[in-house]
């Protein structure tokens, strides 16, 4: 498929190209935030600075290099204690699917960027649900930041012809055209701490192909986990968590945007990411003849878990959490008792302005910490 078909046949889901780049950036200057945007990103600029700079980007490596990049480092350097990364040797050279876990709305598959960008690696295309890109400006930032729109819900057959359509953009991106996407694990942030992937996003990913090993095999995946040492947006998860215990949890008008810009400024401490190894090196293995559909997608799945698992960089609390919930001291060694009262002060102080049993939700606030250490004893 060459460009010119590519893009026509994907122009509602795809990122914008080079020539879009203009169009794109008078939208932004034209949005009524940009002002808010530029006293933040360039305090030290007058307004029509900022503007030439924006209209002299020309391409959209450009424009992450030296606007999202600028923002992000911004973000960890006034927000975060640093951040980290391991296993990026194992990416190098090719196009990949990275299936990820996903804690916070933007920053997850942003960070991801800023750690190919700091490597000289090319950065991926990201997944972002429809829902996000309602917002005018949220969608004209993310598709100049190579943001590629999924779409949800609808009838079922309207949901079929999406998920064939997802898929086929997907297989062309990474064994076409040779470039990489990450999309999250399941569809919003984990709430829990559980990170787990559901199995509908590997139907989606097969799209209507039958041929299930081969077609996962054409995306390369690999794993990814990020891990925040302070969970972002934690009061809104603990409220959404111990909601959802007693029936549906209606979202707020804007709440999904409120929680990206939440995400942004909330203190992070460490920040990891970890890539996995791709997971075509155990698909030799998989004995399609004497498996189902549903069990050849459950192997893949328990893979992409267990990696997510292994590689989460649990940090003090988590150690602190794990102990207290199961009324044990297996990892004492990993804190002071100073690092414990602090952290139950943590806890009281999120939670204070929540309203319901008090007890569930500390229980909810601290399982929110403990469950990725339960999630890797479970698969060493």
């Amino acid at each position: 498929m060459d460009t010119m078909d590519f893009e026509q046949e994907f122009e509602n889901i795809r990122p914008y190209n080079n020539s879009e780049i203009p169009a794109a950036i008078d939208k932004i200057i034209a949005d009524e935030n940009f002002n808010f945007i530029c006293k933040f990103l360039f305090p030290e600029k007058e307004i029509n600075e900022v503007i030439n700079i924006l209209k002299s980007i020309k391409t959209i490596d450009e424009f992450q290099v030296k606007i999202s990049s600028k923002f992000l480092n911004f973000i960890l350097k006034d927000t975060s204690d640093g951040l980290t990364s391991s296993g990026i040797e194992q990416i190098k050279g090719k196009g990949h699917l990275f299936i990820a876990n996903h804690r916070d709305i933007v920053l997850d598959s942003a960070f991801l960027q800023l750690t190919l960008i700091s490597n000289n690696i090319r950065t991926t295309q990201i997944t972002v649900g429809d829902n996000l890109a309602k917002n005018p400006l949220f969608k004209e930032l993310g598709k100049i930041n190579k943001m590629f729109i999924l779409y949800r819900g609808g009838t079922k057959i309207q949901m079929y012809k999406n998920a064939v359509l997802h898929s086929k953009y997907i297989h062309n991106l990474v064994r076409e055209k040779n470039k990489s996407l990450w999309i999250a694990q399941r569809d919003g942030r984990t709430k829990d701490g559980n990170d787990k992937t559901q199995q509908g996003l590997l139907k989606m990913l097969l799209g209507d192909r039958r041929d299930i090993v081969p077609a996962l095999k054409e995306l390369d995946i690999v794993p990814m986990s990020i891990s925040y040492e302070l969970e972002t947006c934690f009061k809104e998860k603990i409220k959404e968590t111990y909601i959802s215990q007693y029936g549906e949890y209606k979202k707020e008008e804007n709440e999904d945007m409120h929680c990206v810009v939440a995400g942004f400024f909330s203190n992070k401490k460490r920040i990891h990411i970890a890539f996995g190894t791709p997971i075509n090196n155990i698909i030799d293995d998989i004995d399609e003849e004497n498996l189902s559909n549903n069990e050849i997608i459950d192997v893949f799945v328990k893979e992409i878990d267990k990696q997510i698992y292994l590689n989460y960089m649990l940090c003090t609390y988590n150690y602190i959490a794990w102990d207290i919930l199961n009324k044990k001291q297996d990892f004492s060694k990993e804190y002071t008792e100073e690092d414990k009262i602090n952290f139950e002060k943590y806890i009281a102080e999120n939670i204070k302005d929540i309203d319901g049993n008090k007890e569930q939700i500390r229980e909810i606030a601290i399982g929110i910490y403990a469950n990725p250490v339960s999630n890797k004893l479970s698969v060493q």
